[in-house]
């Protein structure tokens, strides 16, 4: 029942109902709490799912206290081997980018991109979308130089991973192209902007 539950408070959110997908969440959250007890997988999965609509909700108190629960059952009990525990950290620098706590932000993404290195390895699309994440994060530190790094690593796994006509590349091309833009170097975005344009289009 508390899948029926989730899936409700899925709908829900999707539909941007945010009080009652609240509502469906809370009710699988503490129905897995007393059949699977705190220290579950599945229990972190609904707390993610919570904290997602509160983060969107704007209530952000409640989606870290609950990101934090989740992060903390990984650490100390289930290990951070687990698939859900990267989603929990996704969700944390999201989080913390959004309130505008960068170094807290970077901290779990850069843990995120460990991850994902070391289960899927460096010529995966999902590391690839890491260091998209990352470069955003220092985009809004200003650390240009290391957005630069990022975004050409990712641009280089997607070509070999998807290929040069794949929307990805393209979303790659554009990333690069609208960094050097706001760099002031348009020799550089011209050509990528270009090429992005080709892709699209066909």
């Amino acid at each position: 029942f508390s899948s029926c539950c989730a899936n409700y408070g899925r709908v829900y959110h999707h539909k941007a109902d945010y009080q009652e997908a609240e509502k469906w969440y809370l009710e699988a959250k503490d129905i897995r709490e007393k059949v699977l007890g705190r220290q579950h997988p599945k229990y972190c999965v609904v707390l993610n799912n919570l904290a997602i609509v509160y983060g969107d909700m704007g209530n952000y108190e409640k989606a870290e206290r609950l990101y934090l629960e989740a992060y903390d059952i990984f650490d100390k009990v289930i290990g951070k081997e687990h698939p859900t525990y990267a989603i929990i950290l996704n969700g944390l620098s999201t989080l913390y980018l959004a309130l505008g706590r960068y170094e807290e932000a970077e901290h779990f993404c850069i843990e995120s991109k460990v991850l994902k290195e070391k289960s899927l390895g460096k010529e995966h699309p999902d590391y690839a979308i890491c260091l998209n994440n990352l470069a955003l994060i220092h985009e809004f530190m200003g650390n240009y130089k290391n957005v630069e790094l990022n975004y050409l690593e990712s641009k280089a796994i997607v070509e070999k991973v998807r290929g040069k006509e794949h929307p990805d590349y393209a979303n790659s091309l554009d990333l690069l192209a609208g960094l050097y833009q706001k760099m002031g170097n348009y020799e550089k975005a011209e050509p990528l902007f270009l090429e992005n344009k080709d892709i699209v289009e066909k």
